[in-house]
């Protein structure tokens, strides 16, 4: 079958759009139409050397235009983009590329200390290029693609071409790679693309990126870049430098998930930060907890929404717009979607709530969320069993509890593992976060199942306070009590300055349980 290569969308933009800003950083921009010389330069640059499609590369670095440029221009050459991302740690970088087979690493001179250890580490490595500067013996991306042309790489990745290698979060124990198409890449920008309804390609987003575009902030840069939009990078998520960057670029969409947006709402500068430009502010990663939503709709204006994803199987799965968030907040009718994630999108997926038999569930059961569409993997590397264990009959299971309401609309209840079984009761810890989330003392918290001797798991909170605030446990338990029963409530809360976080910002309950279940037989 023939289909629609990623870099076929930049090809259009730097045709219909070559002039207009595509990337912007504290060291210049690039048009389209530089970008697309600039990554045809770095494609060619590696077919030249030997680099054959669906060999794996990877960038290691914060958000820069050179970032960005590096992963398109592996990807023009036909390479599997393997997301590593640069706060992960040495260590599991190392385990990552190495068990993926990385050939060509691209690498920020701030992470220089790191290269070595990885080098060693890495057997099939042949590329390390330092994308700002030569340092310590490898060679800066102006020295790589001195002698490159520019001219279109004409390589083409079929269907069933391996063109994206993901890490799974690695919250439950070693990460996972996952292998899929660039079919992943672009569906997801056509998900992105259809689902942002008030952009088109006069009228182009403007997006910064605050997230790490090795990782799921990648996915949305790589749709703007496909509409002729701008990235504005940012180094680093300092909350008063995004404010600042808002009212400068007349930002017009960000994507963050849900924990550095209520920082930025507690911002003593958010009240008077100009967000007239803004059109959609994207979360996802974690559940946005509902009395949030309210509040960030009256400071940021009705652009509120949120989509659903995993490395498994894209990004974005589902969306909600801000029109249906806004017409939720306004018609008690329709309150409950702000729970949602919102529906299927268009061209990525179809989702279906299936029983322990593989069966579909009617509307308002709980089950387990599962997929079909384009952007879902191929397999697990080398780990068929694990593969086999959530693909049958063209699903592929998420491995998240949820259930779909009569219009279509998902939600998610919780992911399976992480559901807590309290004297024969069930127990969904999301459903307890988002109550405990309703106070505004709690900026971000985890409940977690711990060992008791009468229930076998007793349910506890840890929650993270918003700065300058107080709350007692009694508080929040009464709350929980009140809007939940007593099965539901925490036995006990335990305050801590901040949540233990992975690399993309998802709070790390297993290492939060690993401290409650020492020398206790329980799945953390």
């Amino acid at each position: 079958m023939n289909t629609l290569n990623y870099v076929d969308f930049l090809d259009r933009s730097a045709r219909v759009a070559g002039y207009r800003k595509a990337l912007i950083d504290d060291h210049g921009s690039y048009t389209h139409a530089e970008l697309a010389n600039q990554t045809n330069r770095i494609g060619n640059a590696l077919i030249a050397k030997g680099f054959k499609p669906e060999t794996p590369f990877a960038v290691l670095s914060p958000n820069t235009n050179l970032a960005m440029i590096s992963i398109i221009g592996g990807i023009r050459a036909g390479g599997a983009w393997s997301n590593i991302n640069l706060r992960s740690g040495v260590t599991i970088i190392k385990d990552l590329l190495d068990r993926g087979g990385c050939q060509a690493l691209f690498f920020h001179s701030s992470v220089a200390d790191q290269i070595s250890e990885i080098e060693q580490g890495v057997e099939a490595l042949e590329f390390i290029i330092c994308i700002d500067k030569e340092i310590n013996g490898y060679p800066s991306l102006t020295q790589f693609i001195e002698d490159a042309p520019e001219t279109h790489c004409n390589i083409y990745l079929p269907e069933n071409g391996v063109g994206f290698q993901g890490s799974t979060g690695g919250t439950t124990g070693a990460p996972k790679i996952t292998q899929a198409g660039q079919c992943l890449l672009t569906y997801s920008a056509l998900a992105f693309m259809t689902s942002l309804t008030d952009f088109n390609q006069n009228t182009p987003p403007i997006n910064l990126a605050v997230a790490p575009i090795t990782h799921a902030g990648g996915f949305v840069a790589l749709a703007v870049l496909a509409f002729g939009g701008t990235v504005v990078m940012m180094v680093t998520a300092d909350p008063e430098q995004i404010l600042q960057n808002i009212s400068v670029h007349k930002i017009s969409l960000i994507f963050m998930p849900p924990t550095l947006i209520y920082v930025l709402m507690n911002h003593p500068k958010c009240k008077e930060t100009d967000f007239s430009s803004l059109r959609y502010l994207i979360s996802a990663a974690a559940p946005f907890a509902v009395e949030k939503i309210a509040r960030a709709h009256e400071i940021f204006g009705p652009v509120i929404c949120q989509s659903f994803g995993q490395t498994e199987s894209g990004f974005p799965l589902t969306f909600i717009s801000p029109e249906t968030v806004t017409a939720a907040l306004s018609n008690p009718a329709q309150a409950g979607r702000l729970q949602s994630v919102g529906q299927p999108t268009i061209t990525t997926s179809a989702i279906e709530i299936l029983d322990d038999a593989g069966e579909i569930l009617p509307p308002d059961e709980v089950g387990e969320m599962a997929v079909r569409g384009p952007t879902v993997m191929f397999r697990y590397l080398n780990d068929p069993e694990a593969t086999k264990a959530i693909q049958s009959n063209g699903w592929q299971r998420t491995g998240d509890l949820g259930y779909r309401d009569k219009d279509g609309f998902i939600y998610i209840s919780d992911r399976k593992r992480d559901l807590i079984i309290s004297g024969g009761f069930n127990v969904f810890p999301l459903e307890v976060e988002q109550t405990l989330l309703q106070h505004p003392a709690v900026q971000d918290c985890a409940v977690i199942g711990v060992p008791d001797e009468k229930w076998g798991e007793a349910v506890k909170a840890v929650v993270e306070l918003a700065p300058g605030t107080e709350v007692t446990d009694t508080i929040l338990i009464a709350l929980c009590k009140e809007k939940l029963g007593s099965v539901m409530a925490p036995k006990s809360v335990d305050f801590i300055e901040q949540l233990p976080r992975s690399a993309v910002g998802k709070v790390l309950k297993r290492e939060i349980r690993k401290t409650y279940w020492q020398n206790k037989k329980e799945n953390i």
